[in-house]
């Protein structure tokens, strides 16, 4: 990466110990050694946002992944920005979602500058005891890194000098 670059961080959230909730750390863990790697960071949150991001004070995108229920068949992959998150009035869709937001906001008042934030949900099909995801939030995590490696390509594409 260039100094001159914000850098971009993928940060996978979840409990690992609740099947689908913890498709995050399952993604981020997935995508280590990958190609995207080269271009931003890879952290394991898993249900710990303010540690995991404590160490860093600019982060020019932010792009979290988390089990999301919108509604949506199990494995549907969404992305939303942090604003449309925030100003929700129906109930989290994310078990994490309060989590991601108080983390950051903490952060955010110790110093952490963050430009954009991204959140990519995968809509979870079993959220009881057990570490392996089930089929279709498994089969979804191809499809995923695939939107990852998008976003973080459209960061650099709209950081770079005409």
């Amino acid at each position: 990466m260039s100094g001159a670059m914000s850098p971009i961080v993928v940060l996978g959230v979840g409990n690992l110990l609740r099947q689908d909730e913890g498709v995050g750390v399952h993604a981020v863990r997935a995508l280590s050694g990958a190609q995207l790697e080269e271009w931003a960071q890879l952290v394991d949150g898993g249900t710990a946002v303010f540690e995991a991001l404590s160490d860093w004070h600019e982060i020019g995108k932010l792009i979290v992944i988390d089990a999301v229920r919108a509604g949506k068949d199990p494995g549907s992959i969404s992305r939303l920005s942090l604003r449309e998150v925030a100003d929700r009035t129906a109930p989290a869709l994310s078990v994490h979602e309060h989590g991601l937001l108080d983390a950051l906001g903490l952060l955010q008042q110790a110093g952490l500058r963050v430009g954009e934030v991204v959140i990519y949900g995968v809509e979870p099909a079993e959220a009881g005891w057990g570490t392996d995801l089930s089929a279709p939030v498994a089969a979804s995590l191809p499809a995923l890194a695939a939107r990852l490696r998008e976003e973080v390509g459209l960061a650099f594409a709209e950081e770079e000098p005409l």
